[in-house]
């Protein structure tokens, strides 16, 4: 009899070292919807705990794995399960009923599995690190995992000790270090990058203008240029064919240079005579000679001009799209020709649809290849990375960059096919269609390629 009583109070007391609280349903909202993961055949149950080593019972009868995830284990569990047997080789164990009726399939319900003991000490088993990076659109990649942050802050929730971590940025230096994290408090690492590159700014009061920089067109009114080399650049501004602007500007090494310019600094400037002025003067210069001498020898007089031009080959998407030239046609599918020094503005027209428009600036004699957009609507953009930097990145078996990548002026509404190549790595694809103005974000995970003995 003295027995029976002893076993009878012993469960009771080691139930006591758990306790299940805080259950509930959750529920799909609005914003967290694709988030509430369910099962069509059990019930869902996530279980918040730090400690591990607990078997499950579902009726008392049916043994549930459990899965173990970040700061807690997820059960799925038999319809209708009405109470759950937890035991623990330290806690001991706890046998549950389910408020408000049993677990249905479909559904999914948190709780926390909470543990006592007096005799053991709970310790953390993971930490937060938290990276504030400068400047604030940076890329992070922590033991593999990569993550992008636009606003100077991302974090992540790693197991205690070190962990190797690096830090990029377009044009600044990377950096590579470790971190170590302890069970007293999250660790926070201030990561400033330094610029690899210079760049410039330019800034005008000239509505509609064109800003070349170094001969290529970076932008209209304001626009700031790509990474720059260290020395001379020469910046111009256009509107309208005439030149406002011709200057070289002296740019350090990683400078953010800035260029202002008012209204006091942009002044039309003459441009070079161009081969059909030239010959208008010259047409005039003869007439004044007949008249005033009746000499044909003046003609020979008169003195030869230079006129600076280059070839230039233009190739369209197909041989039924014509192709315009400051929007005068000239050609389909392709035109081959030479253009005088000048600025230049490109696009082709197909069943009453025009193309964005391309720009070409001739200031040399070195020959010039464009390929024009097809004639459609809108453009899309395509957000391209993966857990893998510097993998290649190939657009309907087109090379195209190297993640992680953004593609520009890609035809809405088409499919195109993706696919992510470098060494050690499987090559990894993928079907998505371009949304016309739009950015979609496509994000391809690499599998390491392992090498058998």
């Amino acid at each position: 009899m003295t027995v029976i009583l002893l076993l009878v109070l012993l469960v009771p007391v080691e139930g006591q070292q758990m306790e299940i609280s805080g259950f509930g349903r959750q529920k799909r909202g609005l914003l967290d919807y694709k988030q509430i993961v369910t099962d069509k055949k059990f019930a869902v149950l996530e279980l918040k705990t730090g400690e591990k080593g607990f078997t499950f019972k579902a009726n008392g009868t049916t043994d549930v794995e459990a899965e173990e995830g970040d700061g807690g284990l997820t059960l799925k569990l038999p319809h209708k399960t009405a109470f759950l047997v937890v035991k623990h080789p330290d806690y001991g164990q706890l046998t549950w009923k389910v408020p408000d009726g049993p677990l249905r399939k479909k559904k999914r319900y948190t709780a926390n599995l909470l543990t006592f003991s007096p005799d053991k000490e709970y310790k953390l088993q993971k930490q937060w690190a938290v990276f504030k990076t400068e400047p604030r659109n940076a890329i992070l990649t922590v033991d593999s995992v990569q993550k992008t942050t636009r606003d100077g802050e991302v974090q992540y929730y790693l197991p205690l000790g070190k962990h190797g971590y690096k830090v990029e940025s377009p044009f600044f230096e990377s950096v590579e270090d470790t971190l170590e994290l302890t069970d007293t408090a999250r660790l926070v690492i201030p990561v400033t990058l330094q610029a690899k590159y210079a760049y410039m700014t330019v800034r005008t009061s000239l509505p509609g203008c064109y800003i070349l920089l170094d001969g290529e067109m970076i932008g209209q009114t304001a626009a700031t240029s790509g990474h720059l080399s260290e020395g001379l650049h020469r910046v111009m501004v256009y509107r309208d064919g005439v030149c406002y602007y011709d200057k070289d500007i002296q740019v350090g090494k990683a400078e953010k240079k800035v260029v202002e310019l008012t209204a006091a600094a942009l002044r039309p400037i003459e441009k070079r005579r161009t081969r059909m002025a030239a010959l208008d003067r010259q047409e005039k210069a003869l007439d004044k000679q007949d008249s005033l001498h009746g000499e044909v020898a003046a003609v020979t007089a008169a003195q030869p001009v230079k006129v600076l031009c280059a070839p230039v080959k233009i190739q369209a998407d197909n041989d039924s799209t014509m192709i315009l030239v400051n929007l005068e046609p000239v050609g389909l599918g392709s035109w081959e020709g030479v253009l005088e020094e000048g600025f230049y503005s490109i696009c082709t027209r197909k069943d009453g649809i025009m193309s964005r428009m391309q720009y070409l600036w001739i200031s040399d004699e070195e020959p010039k290849e464009l390929r024009l957009l097809p004639p459609l609507a809108d453009y899309g953009v395509l957000n391209i990375h993966s857990n893998v930097i510097g993998a290649a990145i190939y657009i309907n078996n087109v090379m195209s960059g190297y993640t992680p990548c953004t593609l520009a002026n890609l035809p809405g509404g088409k499919t195109c096919r993706i696919r992510l190549s470098k060494d050690g790595y499987r090559d990894v694809e993928r079907k998505v269609e371009i949304i016309g103005n739009d950015m979609v974000d496509v994000r391809l995970d690499m599998v390491k390629i392992v090498m058998k003995d």
